[in-house]
């Protein structure tokens, strides 16, 4: 019975420890994202596209409360442009690794919102008005 409590105490400390190291990536509140090659970058051991960081940042803002993307050296104009937008889109900071320090990230500027579309079948006044002149 004891070697079950150790082994049971053992696999559960062995599950907590590999659950600390699955979000390694996160420092300071910041997400660390590694640009990769071909538009795709690298966080917690996955190679994401732009679309799944998106979704994958989304979800660590929503359940570890991280407030910034740090975009690792190395990052082309386009994976900057990325990050960016990515942070915008979820009101997070956005920054590049240079060195040891944190530079901040241009955010891009928001899309104007569309005017609304125009009105094509607009009811006529007119035939009401005779409808109701006809019942009188």
């Amino acid at each position: 019975m004891k070697n079950f409590v150790r082994g049971l105490l053992l696999a559960v400390g062995m599950v907590a420890a590999s659950g600390a190291f699955a979000r390694s990536d996160i420092r300071d509140g910041n997400a660390q994202v590694k640009p990769e090659k071909n538009d795709r970058y690298s966080i917690d051991g996955a190679t994401l596209g732009k679309a799944e960081l998106y979704g994958y940042i989304g979800d660590l803002r929503d359940t570890d409360g991280i407030t910034g993307i740090v975009l690792k050296r190395g990052g082309t104009d386009e994976q900057r442009k990325i990050i960016g937008s990515i942070a915008r889109a979820l009101k997070l900071k956005a920054f590049e690794q240079d060195g040891r320090e944190l530079k901040s990230i241009d955010l891009p500027p928001e899309a104007p919102t569309p005017p609304p579309p125009p009105i094509e079948n607009k009811p006529d006044t007119a035939p009401a008005a005779e409808a109701q002149a006809e019942h009188h």
